[in-house]
């Protein structure tokens, strides 16, 4: 794939995400993949790029997708950003014929009926909610009818700690004077300490998967590689690290990527209302139309809190196509570790409540004269 005809077209398409740019294509190649990007010429003549990155064992063609879970949103860019159902069909007809155990499509979200549409039943499908804010109106219209009154509130008690908040753009972050990534790595290890403490996952085994998915490796690398495109916000109070929020950019929307907090500080300030309020505003000032604030299962908590800023629920599917059923292998993996993880959380809940049955005769025992 010619790189000057990919950012030709990307720039030609209003929807365009920062994570289908040739330079997140240079992350992943970063790890391990390699780029199987596809040019298409439209009946009409215009012109369609799917980004596709592919991994191979041995020979053996493994995977190629747009993207692989955890780097964000791919599918089809398209000149004059009408995408339609026709041109989708297109670009899943020829995956079909890909050698790869698996190929697949993760869209942007408001993109995701027309794909849904041209998938069919031969695609699975792996069903998503992103949460999504329309920055039409501008700051002032969404603070004071977007926002909820929790949210203002939130952050007008937040502004008044002695928090310290930075914007770096990819290129500070990733250079000498730059903060941000290391606030993201410290931040992002306690996450990863306080998950397993919350899913009674063993501590160990939590640290040994997070260390493969590299989560502040893939900040470094999208930072250094997307620039300006790239924002690393953070906030520091008396010099500890409290909440850290990466947002990738391009015209057409903004992504709310990766976040990390440390937990007692962040619900003491209340700083990720705060970073969340600025990333929205500065958004909303450089005529940005849509923000994405991520997944969360539709009732959750973390809905809920997307909520609390204008975002409304937009469901959507990944689509797969593959040669062998690993849908179903990867549902029956995660039925047997919630399983588990359920039965490690019912054997403690157990012996906590021994102990304190145990311990409650004894006190009362004291207590007698």
């Amino acid at each position: 794939m010619p790189r000057a005809v990919w950012r030709e077209v990307m720039d030609a398409d209003p929807d365009a995400t920062a994570t289908q740019a040739p330079e997140w294509m240079d992350c992943l190649a970063a790890r391990g993949c390699t780029d199987r990007s596809r040019l298409y010429v439209l009946p009409d003549g215009r012109r369609l790029v799917l980004p596709v990155a592919a991994r191979a064992v041995g020979g053996l063609a493994v995977t190629e997708q747009s993207w692989p879970y955890g780097w964000g949103y791919g599918g089809a860019l398209v000149e004059g950003g009408e995408l339609d159902e026709e041109s989708c069909r297109l670009v899943l007809d020829d995956l079909a014929r890909s050698r790869a155990v698996l190929a697949g499509v993760t869209p942007m979200p408001l993109r995701g009926a027309v794909w849904d549409a041209a998938a069919g039943p031969r695609v699975r499908r792996v069903h998503y909610t992103s949460h999504v804010i329309d920055l039409a109106d501008g700051w002032d219209a969404l603070w004071t009818t977007g926002f909820r009154r929790q949210a203002r509130n939130s952050v007008r008690k937040a502004e008044r700690f002695d928090l310290e908040v930075r914007r770096e753009d990819g290129t500070v972050a990733a250079g000498p004077g730059g903060r941000g990534l290391a606030i993201f790595a410290d931040l992002y290890a306690q996450s990863v300490d306080r998950w397993a403490t919350q899913r009674g996952q063993p501590l160990a085994i939590a640290r040994r998967l997070a260390a493969r998915r590299d989560r502040p490796g893939q900040v470094a690398a999208a930072a250094a590689a997307l620039g300006e495109r790239c924002a690393v916000w953070s906030v520091l109070r008396a010099g500890e690290p409290v909440a850290v929020n990466v947002t990738l950019d391009t015209p057409g929307h903004a992504i709310g990527w990766m976040c990390a907090m440390d937990d007692r500080l962040a619900r003491e300030t209340l700083a990720t209302y705060l970073i969340h309020s600025l990333s929205l505003r500065d958004a909303c000032e450089r005529g940005v139309r849509w923000f994405h604030m991520g997944e969360s299962d539709a009732g959750s908590n973390g809905g809920q809190f997307k909520g609390y800023f204008g975002a409304v629920p937009c469901e959507y599917a990944a689509l797969r196509l593959e040669r062998l059923p690993l849908a179903r292998a990867e549902r029956g993996a995660r039925a047997a570790y919630g399983a588990l993880s359920s039965a490690q959380s019912a054997v403690r809940s157990a012996r906590s409540s021994l102990r304190s049955a145990v311990r409650t005769p004894l006190a009362l025992r004291r207590a007698q004269p």
